[in-house]
């Protein structure tokens, strides 16, 4: 049963099982108390961006409204009243509440009280505010908070997929990327140096031929979190290219050895070295017109046999990894120079 109504903030807890902030909570261990709270929630890293910026934003925009256009969403639990949805939103009334400065009345805010919620309702509603939509969390949180509902065995695939989308071998692969992440990077990494915006980089380790191409060479996937944490890679994209870099002594060499974004320095050699074959010096120079390659390159996929296009969906091909994402680069490079001249 959901009522609207306005509760006192007094009366209203944090959600710590809150994937946004439970991280940052872990190193508290016992010793979780409001400030450290709001101070999780302030500072709660999004991918790419700025999350103290939001959070000001936010402030300010309910400090101009005088007070939320959404209610925060509480269900009552363990004979307690918890916030499920709207953490940040409770945290800033809180933090108006105690300064005199901030004109008007912050002491209630309005709520939707849910009496009676099961364990899997509050999963339900967690995951269809934050897994899609406009305020969804980062990668990395949504596949903590799929990890949780995998191994504590509160939904199945199918629910799983009918709250966030997506399908069960993409749901796999982002479980996957959370567990080698944590384990081969977070583990090694002192609290200051683990960027939750590095997630991507382990989503692209799930292929298959990436880590082939590790175990082949001698390596290990602890040596991956290294080079991840050391910069090595740094544009996450790169990781498709481990096999061809790998693969070549002189490329490898120069990735294992180098310093910051040496995958890059790895790639432009491989690069530089196949541009110099003589086939590609016969081929492509500065004079062939663009509009040319373009044909050949429109043509030559359109023709291309039904059982190559099978063995690049499945990356089975020798270079279906570097083709791709080829493929991906020219197509962004096209989008820009698209949108420029077609103005």
């Amino acid at each position: 049963m959901a009522q609207y109504l306005e509760l006192s903030i007094d009366e209203v807890d944090f959600d710590l099982e809150n994937p946004r902030i439970k991280m940052a909570l872990e190193k508290y261990g016992d010793n979780v108390n409001a400030e450290r709270i709001f101070f999780a929630l302030k500072t709660a890293k999004a991918d790419q961006v700025n999350a103290t910026v939001g959070f000001d934003q936010l402030k300010a925009s309910i400090r101009g409204y005088g007070g939320i256009a959404q209610p925060i969403v509480v269900v009552k639990k363990n004979g307690k009243k918890v916030c499920i949805d709207g953490n940040t939103r409770l945290a800033i009334f809180k933090d108006f509440n105690k300064d005199d400065k901030v004109v008007g009345d912050w002491s209630k805010i309005q709520a939707i009280l849910i009496s009676e919620a099961s364990q899997i309702d509050i999963e339900k509603i967690r995951a269809s505010a934050h897994m899609v939509g406009a305020r969804e969390w980062p990668a990395y949180e949504k596949a903590r908070y799929l990890h949780y509902l995998y191994n504590q065995e509160l939904m199945s695939f199918g629910q799983m997929i009918e709250l966030c989308g997506g399908n069960k071998a993409e749901i796999e692969r982002q479980i996957d990327a959370f567990n080698d992440m944590n384990e081969y990077y977070r583990d090694i990494s002192e609290d200051d140096e683990f960027k939750i915006d590095r997630f991507s980089g382990f989503v692209e380790l799930q292929n298959s031929k990436v880590k082939e191409a590790i175990f082949k060479t001698g390596l290990e996937l602890k040596d991956f979190g290294e080079w991840i944490k050391n910069g090595q890679i740094y544009k996450l994209t790169n990781v498709r290219q481990l096999p061809k870099v790998l693969r070549d002594e002189e490329a490898r060499k120069i990735f294992l050895e180098g310093g910051i974004n040496s995958i890059s320095k790895a790639i432009r050699h491989l690069d530089s070295k196949n541009r110099s074959s003589p086939s590609d010096d016969n081929f492509i120079n500065n004079n062939v017109r663009i509009i040319s390659l373009a044909q050949i390159l429109k043509q030559r996929l359109d023709e291309m046999p039904r059982t190559e296009y099978l063995l690049w969906r499945k990356g089975e091909a020798d270079d279906a990894i570097e083709t791709v994402q080829t493929l991906e680069d020219l197509m962004g490079t096209l989008e820009e120079i698209l949108q420029d001249v077609g103005k």
